[in-house]
This record gives C-alpha cells, sequence and structure tokens, in this order.
C-alpha cells in the first residue's frame, strides 16, 4: 500500500495588522494635556501678573499718603488758622457787598431826570424781604402838563419799575400836587454795582483825556412848562 503526502512549498500570506485604535486614542488624549497645559501656564502667568501689579499699586499709593502727610507737617499750625480766618473775612466782606445797597444811585437818577418845573418832597425808601427796593413821594408841578411830561420822562427810566402818578389836587397857589411811587430795580442800588460803575467811568475819563475829547453829560432835562 503506497500512501502519498501532499506537500507545497508556496508560503502563505502573512496577516496585515492595521493601526491600532489604543495608539489612535493615546494620541488624542496627549493634544488635550498639552492644551490643557498650555492653558494653566497662561493663568498662573497673569495671575502672577496681577499679583505685582496690585503690589505696586499699593506702594505708590502708600508713597503719596506719605509725601501728602509731609506736607501737611510742613505747614505751621499758625499760619493754617491764620489763613482760615482771613478766608472768613474775605467771605463775609464779599457777602455784604453783594448785599448792600447804596442810595446814591438813585438819587442820581432823580436829579437827573426831574423837570425844572417839578419838585418833590417827603421822600419814603422801603425794601421788604424778598422783594424790590421801592420809593414813595409827594410832587408838586407847576400845571397838568408838565406832570405828564415827568410822567413820560420816568416811564422811560429802565430803573424804575411801573411808575405811578396819582391824588393830583390842586393847592391855594394853583400849583398841581400829586403822589408818586415806584419800585426801583434791585441792580441800581447794589454797592458793588456802583463801585464797577464808578470804575468804569474812571476809565472812561481817563481814556478821552488821553484822546483830548471831553465828555458831555445829559443835563437831565430842565423842561420848564
Amino acid at each position: 500500500m503506497v500512501i502519498q503526502l501532499q506537500t507545497s512549498f508556496t508560503p502563505r500570506k502573512s496577516p496585515i495588522i492595521g493601526p491600532s485604535r489604543l495608539g489612535m486614542g493615546t494620541h488624542g488624549v496627549n493634544l488635550l494635556a498639552i492644551f490643557s497645559l498650555v492653558i494653566f501656564t497662561i493663568a498662573v502667568g497673569l495671575s502672577i501678573a496681577v499679583f505685582f501689579y496690585k503690589s505696586h499699586f499699593i506702594s505708590v499709593i502708600s508713597d503719596m499718603d506719605a509725601e501728602l502727610a509731609k506736607a501737611k507737617k510742613s505747614f505751621e499750625p499758625t499760619f493754617i488758622e491764620e489763613a482760615s480766618r482771613l478766608n472768613a473775612r474775605i467771605s463775609g466782606t464779599q457777602e455784604l457787598l453783594n448785599h448792600h445797597l447804596a442810595l446814591s444811585p438813585l438819587f442820581d437818577v432823580l436829579e437827573h431826570k426831574t423837570l425844572g418845573s417839578v419838585r418833590f418832597q417827603d421822600f419814603n425808601f422801603s425794601v421788604a424781604d424778598e422783594e424790590s427796593p421801592s420809593i414813595s413821594m409827594t410832587g408838586q408841578a407847576k400845571s397838568f402838563n408838565a406832570v405828564a411830561l415827568q410822567s413820560d420822562v420816568f416811564g422811560g427810566e429802565t430803573s424804575f419799575k411801573d411808575p405811578v402818578f396819582s391824588n393830583f389836587s390842586l393847592n391855594d397857589d394853583g400849583d398841581v400836587v400829586f403822589n408818586f411811587q415806584t419800585t426801583i430795580d434791585p441792580k441800581l442800588l447794589l454797592y458793588r454795582e456802583t463801585i464797577l460803575g464808578a470804575s468804569d467811568a474812571e476809565k472812561a475819563d481817563t481814556a478821552s483825556s488821553k484822546t483830548g475829547t471831553v465828555p458831555t453829560f445829559d443835563g437831565g432835562g430842565d423842561g420848564t412848562i
């Protein structure tokens, strides 16, 4: 009996091994770890920068406080007290000038605006709190025409608010007797405005003297009727 053995020398193909899934997962984990490390490093760097900036800022504030305290000590207490008293006096004087009233500008207006045929007497000046000052007078004129002309003159005076002529009558000499009252613009009576007006007038006189011109003044309407 013959036994036949089949032999083959053809090499078998080796199995091809593909990339391992485990290797791919390890590579992704490494990238995530690197990214996290970068973020952590940046955060630590920012924290250190904020800490040093805060320390520097606190140091600057401390230095400024020390300089301010040193500057305060450089001033003598007596000088500070004297300066405070002087400031209080200046403030009080300024307040007084802002509210002090002067009647001289009012008398100047009456002098220049009263006609020659009209005269006033029994001058009364009054001023109430939070109200404009007012005056009242008794007047005497040669005729009703003189009273009408005087009313027009006072009506055109910007310092007089709502001038009123009333209670007309005739005296034994035939002259017209009347009452006059009006409200005065407070700016006319302010002492501060009077000083400023006088200063401006002096400047105008100085300028006119330098230019060789002679200033002219309104006589106030000497209108005798």
